[in-house]
């Protein structure tokens, strides 16, 4: 009889804005010594590139509403699943998804990240474990104002009304409260030696698998 295929593991990273998600994902894909895929949560924002200009103001990209999360779920279960997926191209200049679609391949490990991935259950339900980056709000802005100005094209003034606006208060309601469902609340400031000790409770979970 051949064996049964192994299930993928799937782990969710959520945090503030600037927590530092990508970063923990990036590195394990490096030390895990598994393929592993990472499924952002960013990809799923709603189309909104028919709104106009004063429309787009009011959009509110730390609200749960904001992300087409049964598209975005529905993709997760089909890579746990062992299927190729392709998700949506978001653009953050004119708040449009593009016509293009990103190929996303099945793996042993699916990370699946993003600032509200532990906020909806229907995400939870589908992850073996998951980190919730707990950092300092001056620190997240900090890296925010960085990102915004070189990788999406965002203006120092848009990008400190949308932090007063939507982003605190939002991580105030939804995103903080979602670290309760977290397997493990990694305090960055207090512990460089979380990042190493994921990849080996990683490790040994995925040996236990086999």
């Amino acid at each position: 009889m051949p064996r049964a295929a192994v299930k993928p593991l799937c782990l969710g990273i959520a945090g503030g804005s600037g927590s530092g998600k990508s970063w923990l994902a990036a590195r394990l894909m490096g030390q895990l010594q598994v393929p592993v895929t990472v499924v952002c949560q960013d990809w799923y924002y709603r189309h909104n590139g028919h709104l106009s200009d004063e429309e787009a103001l009011a959009l509110n990209f730390d609200h749960p509403d904001a992300i087409e999360t049964p598209l975005f779920a529905r993709h997760v279960r089909e890579l746990l699943a062992g299927r190729v997926v392709d998700a949506p191209v978001y653009d953050y200049a004119t708040h449009a998804r593009l016509g293009r679609t990103r190929r996303v391949e099945p793996a042993s490990v699916v990370i699946v990240e993003g600032l509200l991935v532990l906020h909806p259950p229907r995400l939870r339900s589908l992850m073996d474990c998951s980190v919730f980056i707990e950092v300092p709000a001056d620190i997240r802005l900090a890296r925010r104002i960085r990102r915004d100005s070189v990788e999406r094209r965002v203006d120092l003034n848009e990008t400190l009304r949308l932090y007063e606006h939507c982003v605190r208060p939002m991580h105030e309601r939804f995103i903080a409260p979602s670290a309760a469902h977290a397997t493990w609340v990694w305090r960055q400031e207090e512990d460089a030696k979380f990042p190493d000790d994921l990849v080996r409770a990683l490790k040994k979970r995925l040996s236990a698998r086999r």
